[in-house]
């Protein structure tokens, strides 16, 4: 690895001493890890709730060696072997867990989501601390994931979809968002755009797109960013700020600059295993930057983090859900009282697909084009550049509802009114495009890995006709 020259003298000029033990660190092999998602182990603090439409799963015997080795900051993560290959698995495109860089999970232990509160992750593609929100959440609450990027907000909306997350998908500028939606959130999570120093081992492009000026201008980028998730959040509420860098430039001197021109208070972060204070002598001596935290390849067992978790000053006692009107250009609501034969005809495909009553969500769906969309804020979202108002349900296509994958994503056994049981091998078969051999099952069957959705498939007399859509087959995959 051959680091740039203005690097080495910058964290020579930070660390001292230190800084042969960084580089050494830095020619090692990365860290891996995996975060549990729909698996979970005996001991997690993650429970099945019955307001949820999604199943945690016990982690089959074959995989209870992913778990000898936990990340002590993560109530769900675990160390992965280096040449793990468990993302080229059918379980891993059916989300029963998501591939992770260690310290990255620490962000969303910081922020400590809770079910029934409203969170935005204002940069949130590619969408693991997102997914990691969601599922703490257990389905009640409102989730919005912004993504500025056009094309990374794609990746983000496949993540989702393939952990089954229900979120308000976004593609904004974080101050258009805060002129909508100001002193709204009860949390926003800043995974803030930076140099990635702590990318260097694991990504090699990340050294290339590396300049002297870079941790400078984000600097200056990240300020503006940390002001608009300062007037999103309500009185009271909490920003998590964090990056995968090493430069104080883009850490403690950006959170020192927030508790100087804002009012934020820094909250304390536990001491984590590996990790180390915010150094406050690297921000003019500003003492509250040591209840930050940061994790250093050197001394951790991770690419490097830096997490700040800042309270907004003030207190309201305003509800989560205040009140307020929706409508957005184009957007057709149906309401229960609708006289119309397609809402009737709505009804009785949910009742075809699912084995329970729907959320109400589901039964008074958003109309975008011939997307049907279970909403999933009370926010407006009229003026704003929206990806997925909430879950997909459906289409609509030649006076017919087709079930959509992301609603296959989204249910559990339990839901399902045609549930049907593949084995590994077929469910390799059929995420690569292959039909199913199975005779005799007619209409909408949700196919599922023991327990894992897999997708929808259509059954005639002959087989499973295959409808997993071809953007995401995928060959070769392991199990």
């Amino acid at each position: 690895m051959e680091l740039p020259y203005e690097f080495i003298r910058q964290m020579h000029f930070y660390l001292g001493s230190d800084w042969p033990a960084l580089a050494l660190a830095l020619t090692d092999k990365p860290w891996r890890g995996l975060r549990l998602h729909r698996w979970h182990d005996e001991s997690s603090i993650f429970t099945n709730t019955p307001t949820s439409n999604t199943t945690l799963l016990p982690v089959p015997e074959p995989y209870r060696y992913l778990l000898t080795d936990p990340i002590p900051w993560s109530a769900d993560g675990y160390y992965l072997p280096a040449d793990s290959e468990l993302g080229k698995t059918v379980y891993h495109e059916a989300g029963a867990f998501y591939i992770q860089e260690p310290s990255a999970m620490a962000a969303v232990t910081a922020l400590q989501p809770q079910p029934g509160e409203r969170i935005l992750d204002l940069c949130a593609a590619p969408g693991g601390k997102t997914t990691a929100i969601g599922k703490q959440m257990q389905g009640q609450g409102e989730l919005i994931a912004n993504e500025i990027h056009p094309k990374r907000v794609l990746t983000l909306a496949e993540n989702l979809e393939r952990t089954g997350v229900s979120a308000v998908i976004t593609n904004e500028s974080p101050q258009h968002l805060a002129t909508k939606w100001p002193a709204t959130f009860d949390a926003v999570l800043v995974d803030a755009p930076c140099s990635g120093e702590g990318m260097f081992r694991k990504d090699p492009r990340a050294i290339q797109e590396w300049q002297a000026g870079l941790p400078e201008s984000n600097g200056q980028r990240q300020r503006e960013i940390l002001q608009h998730a300062f007037h999103l959040v309500r009185p009271g509420g909490r920003v998590v700020y964090c990056t995968c860098t090493f430069n104080p430039l883009e850490n403690e001197q950006v959170v020192a600059w927030a508790t100087t021109h804002l009012p934020f208070s820094i909250e304390l972060l536990p001491m984590w295993p590996g990790w180390e204070s915010g150094r406050p002598e690297w921000a003019d001596f500003t003492p509250e930057l040591s209840r930050t935290r940061r994790l250093w390849p050197h001394q951790g067992r991770g690419e490097g983090h830096y997490v700040a978790l800042l309270r907004k000053q003030g207190h309201t006692t305003s509800p989560f859900f205040a009140e307020t009107p929706l409508g957005r250009k184009g957007r057709r609501v149906l309401e229960p009282s609708h006289p119309s034969v397609l809402f009737q005809d709505w009804r009785e495909s949910l009742q075809d697909w699912l084995a329970i009553d729907p959320p109400e969500q589901w039964l008074h769906p958003v109309v975008q084009g011939n997307l049907w969309f279970a909403l999933g804020t009370t926010l407006p979202l009229n003026g704003l550049r929206v990806l997925r108002p909430g879950l997909a349900l459906a289409t609509h296509e030649y006076s017919r509802f087709i079930p959509h994958h992301s609603l296959a994503r989204a249910l559990s056994h339990d839901f399902a009114r045609r549930p049907l049981n593949i084995p590994p091998d077929a469910a390799a078969a059929y995420m690569s495009g292959e039909p199913l051999a199975w005779t005799g099952l007619r209409g909408w069957q949700w196919l599922h890995l023991n327990g894992l959705p897999v997708g929808w498939g259509k059954g005639n007399a002959n087989r499973i006709n295959n409808v997993y859509p071809k953007g995401l087959r995928k060959s070769g995959l392991l199990w």
